[in-house]
């Protein structure tokens, strides 16, 4: 039966979390559903693709400036739409479509991203939680956080985030003694991705034919010009930017690299498995599912560069045989768990018994997740 989605977000930007957010909306409207998106913050990355694909797109303005305008437009939109089904994105989206239910008595799924709460959204957040119908997680590590600490009242499902498989080539591009070894690192250059970290690490072992390309928007930030040129590892790394095809760079990598010390299910650390790149990331939780899972690299301690260093060592004296090895067991993994077929069916299904009004059992997880 055809339903009215609804998405909301905090912003529209080429992040993981909205890249999946848009693949699932593509999904319902592929689907014949009628869907849209509102975004909290004027946050557009996306020009005007997503109204040429038939999928309406409200962004708000700046709440300091507009709140009581951003209301208006809200209830207005709300109510003119008269949505089915609301598909909650990130904890302010989470919580302002709880409050919005209360008036408009919409279905709610709530979608939880990461394991840990930032604590100016944690009493809300909580004080909120009954007004969920559904509750979907991207990882059972976040599954396992929130209910622990009773932060949610439903039992929740976990979706895994859809992740495309690309056809390669001999594992990439092969390695020659000659040239550097090439770590790639796609990541936005924010708080939790730790990048001091990543640069200590770089600058004790950048004597040893390596290369760090890091995918990136670095907005407008200059402290990582300068820490790069303080630790004397210019020559070891490059800073790219933001780039439309970070996977032409991952493509060609010799292995992936995440510093972060906070992080949800990331679409990075995915995409390179899928790439079948050997991995080492920091021991969080998250991190710690997808490469244990797999056995497709290493885990380094938190904030900690001589670990970081010691583990990419220990992946560059590795064979390319062995590099090999770790780097199939991961694209095995994502090719098996997180294929868009098998999540947007999962989807389909939490939505079917959302609007059927039944309640999402133990016994039924199976069958979804």
């Amino acid at each position: 039966m055809k339903q009215k989605i609804l998405f909301i977000t905090p912003g529209l930007f080429k992040g993981g979390a909205e890249t999946q957010l848009l693949k699932v909306a593509r999904f319902f409207k592929s689907k014949q559903h009628e869907v849209m998106v509102i975004s909290l913050k004027p946050i557009n990355s996306f020009g005007t693709e997503l109204e040429k694909e038939g999928i309406s797109v409200l962004y708000l303005k700046n709440w300091s400036t507009h709140f009581v305008s951003n209301g208006f437009t809200l209830f207005k939109a709300l109510g003119t739409y008269r949505a089915d089904v609301v598909i909650a994105f990130m904890f302010i989206a989470i919580i302002f479509a709880r409050l919005l239910k209360i008036w408009f008595r919409f279905k709610l799924i709530s979608t939880i991203r990461i394991s840990v709460i930032k604590k100016k959204w944690y009493l809300l957040f909580k004080m909120t939680r009954g007004l969920d119908d559904a509750v979907v997680y991207n990882s059972y590590s976040s599954k396992v956080s929130f209910e622990n600490q009773k932060l949610v009242l439903k039992e929740g499902i976990v979706i895994n985030n859809s992740v495309d498989i690309p056809a390669i080539k001999s594992n990439g591009s092969p390695l020659r003694q000659s040239k550097p070894f090439v770590w790639i690192c796609i990541a936005h250059f924010k708080y939790n991705k730790d990048y001091p970290t990543l640069f200590k690490a770089m600058s004790l072992i950048k004597g040893n034919n390596v290369l760090l390309q890091i995918v990136g928007n670095l907005h407008n930030q200059s402290w990582p010009h300068q820490m790069i040129k303080a630790l004397k590892i210019q020559e070891s790394v490059q800073l790219l930017g933001h780039k439309h095809n970070p996977e032409s760079y991952l493509a060609v990598a010799d292995a992936f690299v995440l510093s972060s010390f906070c992080e949800g299910m990331s679409n990075s650390l995915m995409e390179a498995m899928a790439y079948a790149k050997p991995i080492v990331a920091t021991d969080i939780s998250c991190n710690k599912e997808l490469v244990e899972g797999a056995a497709c690299g290493f885990l380094s301690k938190q904030e900690d560069a001589e670990d970081l260093a010691r583990q990419m060592s220990e992946v560059m004296n590795y064979s390319l045989q062995e590099r090999a090895i770790l780097g199939s067991r991961g694209r095995q993994y994502i090719a098996t768990n997180f294929s868009e077929e098998k999540v947007m069916q999962d989807w389909q299904a939490v939505i079917n018994q959302v609007t059927k009004n039944q309640a999402i059992h133990t016994s039924e997880l199976s069958a979804i997740s």
